[in-house]
């Protein structure tokens, strides 16, 4: 298939050659080409020019530092070089989680022939550069399709690919989204396009842009996207209903739903994949029906993600405002010190103790929990944009402008829950993707759209305006009116935010939590405080938080500076753009000089915003060679692989000869420095990890660092979309350190970052590859499956104080090691008690206060000899019920069906041989009937389970491991995995691909047949 494939790309190619070069030499007259085209070459020389003037460190050698770069090449190493060395494509990875379809990690479809032409594209143009480039270039592709005046079609360009969102997620590492926005302005202008023209080239284009939106393979983007396609859609058969056009309407839609969906069926792999992995990930179904505490949730098997979780980025009200001002929110999460707002704090009248602690503070005062930098779009082109909305014949309008406030709404999520609850609830798909404030996307390419519709009907309908100059001037002066009465008034906000107030509240419950620890008599004699005095104590750290409480009332001074610095900014460019456009109104400035001085503001107002989230080089930037190969093996994982040498020293040869070929590899690459040392090393571990199977946990990353995983196999890692089950294994036990669901995890290696570098804490627990258990215990809801991963405890308070079990006064409970146990003494001193989970099963445990009044466990029997009355019980507890990781397997009672027994001797032996990806390789030997449970992650489609040759049911053990049964002997066993609907994906692909490339091919000779007979009958 691959070779017939190869053949026919050839024979297209060479079609598209002779097509061309019979083009040029006959019909083509260069000096009328350009005479006709000047304005396109020079707009598109421009664009080149603009870009490159903008990432000039990227043609000095530099490359942006981007922070989801880094962690995409730890998860995604060994699938590249898996995919390098041997050709195969794996669709599995052990490197983060424990194990992971590469589905929305790194993939190819060789059949999608558009997906090459990305990847050229990139090659040729790589990224940030290219990006950009392309977004220009995108816009301005918007612009022909609407027959918009070159000049406009630079300021909308500049304006959207400029929006300070937009470079910021570039320089974040979010590539995938940047570049699906790249062809949101495009496919919107040749869907227009389509309906206006009723042309089947529009449709041909929309479909090709689609084709490419999807490539992007940012679904949450295409989603958001189609609230305006729907929109203009909806326009378009409002107006073809007044103008009795509904045959052309329907058959236009019914052409573009074609190509969208041939754009579907090109792209089936991104799309059917993802769809089929999101159900067994956070944004599908939970088995699981409540919480680690044992209280149910709210989000059961239904599927989708929780609303804190989709919420938890949301856009404040007032904050929406820096759409025309950047900085009336502070900016970005960043200290005053450093910032772009220093000189503010150096030039106000505070002592230069306050100036010092005012840089230690936080410039942002926002709703977000964290964020680089504000949604900017430029004051010029919402300017621009509320005009058109006055003034704009074209009803096309109003479905921009429905969008632009539903989307702003919607990016408000948790400080709008009404609409936000809507569409979780009601509308499909909505709950499956987080941070709503990526729909603000969409309102950056409705209001510049609309800003340069207006443009074009300003320079189009000129003497109309003239007509109207007294209402337009009204309306121009009532924006700068609105922007000076917002600058005077403030936002309401005071100019401090929720997590502000939190902040303090949080310094308040520390004093009171130190004073809490001390012996009261302590306190009353150093502070003169009586501690049973309630409003004393609170007087006292009434106190204590004045130089807090100054100090945050300092800081609000300075972001009332910043403020109204940012307000005056925008005024200033207001106001020139307002002078400009009353001028073109006013008196005959020609339209070119309206253009050229809006472009000219426009520049000036975004580019220096944006150019402030990758302008810094000592910040952003980094040799480009090491940014290919970012990721250094640090002491530790030096360690680890000579530990590894160490018990198996068939290693040491194969990974020297792996460095000797890497080392050539750098001299052909002309790697030089750290970018070639961690080049080597990448294969040097790449290479350990195909003879190795151990798993490897980040103690301070833990589920947000995937560095680990470019070196080892990682419990740990950084997606966001986890698959469900690990997730929730996190939540129950990962993050309580269940140091036996770390043993039948095999994690050998426990990694902590310590003041000289990462420690490494090798473990001698962990379970191996795969063994071999006695017992079935079986449960019937997963609820009770993943619990029973802990111990189950019976909970009793022996002593004056109150125990609280999840927040609930009890006397006794059965509980689990997940669950929150707090004990309230007399004195009002709270205790929390954490129950260890390697506690054996039937041990029993008190909580004591001895006489001096330290607070300690003893265990009973120790308690039972003390004749002496030394301790008071608080509390006991015992193991009703241990998790025996070594003798017993964990399963649903629908999965012990599957199997012909429930006891085992647990008699013979089971090793790895061999490892891959997607095929692992063990031989067992075994006497009697036997039950293997193996350290890796189950996941229902795909991985298959062979005994000999022979299919065997996998079965789901421990929660999220896979298990087989074994008969009597010795056997060979394998697991691989395969997904057989990415291979139907790459034949629909090429399928796809095929029939769109013919369609152009077609449609372009038809054209040109038409074009030379219309000139020869002219002749």
């Amino acid at each position: 298939m691959n070779s017939e494939r190869t053949y026919v790309k050839r024979i297209i190619r060479q079609f598209g050659t002779f097509i061309n070069l019979a083009t040029n030499l006959k019909y083509m007259n260069l000096k009328a080409f350009f005479t006709k085209n000047w304005q396109h070459i020079a707009a598109i020389a421009f664009i080149f020019i603009l870009a490159a003037v903008f990432f000039k460190p990227q043609f000095d050698g530099l490359a942006l530092d981007q922070h989801d770069i880094k962690q995409w090449k730890g998860m995604a190493h060994e699938t590249e070089e898996y995919r390098s060395q041997t050709g195969e494509e794996p669709l599995w990875t052990n490197a983060m989680f424990g194990g992971m379809p590469t589905t929305q990690i790194s993939i190819q479809y060789d059949g999608n022939y558009f997906k090459e032409a990305y990847h050229v594209y990139f090659n040729y143009f790589p990224a940030p550069f290219g990006v950009v480039l392309l977004h220009l270039i995108g816009f301005y592709i918007f612009a022909l399709f609407l027959r918009i005046n070159p000049i406009i079609g630079l300021i909308g360009a500049v304006a959207l690919s400029f929006a300070s969102y937009e470079i910021i997620i570039i320089q974040a590492g979010h590539l995938t989204k940047s570049i699906a926005a790249v062809f949101l302005a495009p496919t919107l202008g040749a869907f227009i396009y389509s309906y206006r023209s009723k042309s089947i080239w529009g449709i041909l284009w929309a479909s090709l842009f689609m084709t490419f939106e999807l490539v992007s393979n940012h679904l949450q983007v295409t989603y958001y996207f189609a609230f305006i396609l729907l929109a203009v859609g909806v326009y378009f058969f409002i107006r073809a209903l007044k103008n009795k056009e509904i045959k052309s309407f329907v058959l236009t839609s019914a052409g573009l739903i074609a190509g969208f969906v041939l754009a579907g069926v090109i792209n089936y792999g991104n799309i059917g994949l993802t769809n089929d992995y999101a159900k067994h990930t956070i944004r599908g179904g939970n088995d699981v029906t409540i919480t680690p505490t044992g209280e149910k949730t709210v989000v059961g098997s239904d599927g989708g993600l929780d609303k804190d979780y989709i919420t938890n980025w949301s856009y404040g009200i007032g904050e929406t405002f820096t759409l025309i001002s950047p900085n009336v929110k502070g900016g970005g999460t960043f200290a005053l010190g450093g910032s772009q707002f220093e000189d503010i704090v150096d030039n106000s009248d505070f002592t230069s103790t306050e100036k010092a602690e005012l840089k230690r503070l936080p410039a942002y005062w926002g709703d977000q929990p964290m964020t680089t930098g504000p949604v900017y779009l430029g004051v010029i082109v919402v300017f621009l944009a509320f005009l058109g909305m006055i003034f704009m014949k074209s009803k096309i309008k109003w479905p921009l402008f429905v969008v632009t406030i539903l989307a702003v709404m919607l990016s408000w999520g948790k400080n709008f829950m009404g609409l936000t609850d809507f569409f979780i609830d009601h509308v499909p798909g909505y709950d499956k993707f987080r941070t709503v404030t990526i729909i603000l996307m969409i309102v950056e390419l409705s209001i510049v759209v609309l800003g340069v519709l207006f443009l074009a009907e300003l320079f189009k309908y000129r003497d109309e305006f003239k007509e109207k100059k007294k209402q337009f001037a009204m309306v121009l002066g009532g924006f700068f009116v609105f922007l000076l009465l917002v600058k005077f008034i403030g936002l309401g906000d005071g100019y401090t935010s929720e997590g502000d107030r939190k902040q303090l509240d949080g310094i308040a419950k520390s004093i009171e939590g130190q004073l809490a620890v001390i012996d009261p008599a302590e306190v009353q004699a150093k502070y003169g405080l009586d501690m049973s005095n309630r409003q004393a104590v609170d007087s006292f750290i009434d106190q204590q938080m004045e130089p807090y409480e100054d100090n945050f009332d300092n800081l609000k001074t300075i972001r009332k500076e910043i403020f109204h610095s940012s307000m005056n900014r925008s005024l200033v460019f207001a106001f020139f753009g307002g002078i400009l456009l009353a001028l073109f109104v006013f008196t005959s400035i020609p339209s070119f000089a309206l253009g050229l001085g809006i472009l000219l503001i426009t520049m000036i107002d975004v580019v220096p915003v944006s150019y402030r989230y990758i302008g810094d080089e000592e910040r952003y930037w980094a040799d480009a060679q090491y940014m290919k190969y970012p990721i250094t093996p640090s002491a530790a994982d030096e360690e680890i692989l000579q530990n590894e040498i160490a018990k198996n020293p068939t290693l040491a040869a194969n990974i020297d000869k792996a460095a000797k070929k890497a080392a050539r590899e750098a001299d052909e690459l002309e790697l030089e420095g750290s970018g070639r040392r961690n080049f080597i090393d990448s294969r040097r571990f790449y290479t350990l990890n195909m003879g190795t199977n151990y798993r490897v946990f980040d103690l301070s990353g833990g589920f947000n660092s995937s560095e680990s995983a470019y070196f080892h196999k990682a419990l740990g890692g950084y997606h966001g979309a986890k698959l469900r089950n690990i997730n929730n294994l996190m939540d129950f036990h990962l993050s309580n350190m269940n140091t036996k669901v770390y043993d039948m995890l095999n994690v050998k290696y426990f990694l902590q970052n310590g003041q000289s570098g990462v420690n490494l804490i090798p473990r001698q627990t962990e379970k191996g590859n795969a063994w071999l258990v006695k017992s079935i215990e079986k449960y019937d809801t997963p609820d009770q499956e993943i619990l029973a991963l802990g111990n189950r405890l019976k909970i009793a308070n022996v002593g004056n104080g109150v125990l609280l079990v999840n927040g609930k006064q009890v006397d006794q409970a059965t509980v689990y090691n997940s669950y929150k146990l707090r004990y309230a003494m007399p004195n009002a001193d709270t205790l929390d008690i954490r129950v260890r989970p390697e506690l054996k099963e039937g041990t029993r445990i008190s909580i004591v206060i001895d006489a001096n009044g330290k607070i300690g466990e003893v265990p009973q029997l120790t308690l039972d000899a003390d004749t002496a009355n030394s301790f008071k019980q608080l509390v006991q507890y015992s193991v009703e019920n241990e998790f025996k990781v070594n003798e017993e397997a964990v399963m649903l009672t629908s999965e012990a069906s599957k199997l012909k027994a429930n006891k085992f001797s647990g008699e013979g032996s089971i090793a790895m041989k061999s490892y891959r990806p997607n095929r692992i390789e063990y031989e067992a030997d075994v006497k009697g009937n036997q039950f293997a449970v193996f350290s890796e992650i189950y996941y229902s489609d795909g991985w298959k389970a062979f005994v000999d040759g022979k299919e065997t049911p996998i079965v789901k053990t421990n929660y999220l491991l896979r298990g087989i049964e074994i008969p009597n002997g010795k056997h060979k066993i394998e697991f691989k995995f395969d997904l057989p609907k990415y291979h139907t994906s790459n034949t629909l692909a090429f399928i796809g691909s095929i029939i769109f490339i013919l369609a152009f091919i077609v449609l372009g000779y038809l054209d040109f047949k038409k074009k030379k007979t219309t000139a020869e009958v002219t002749e």
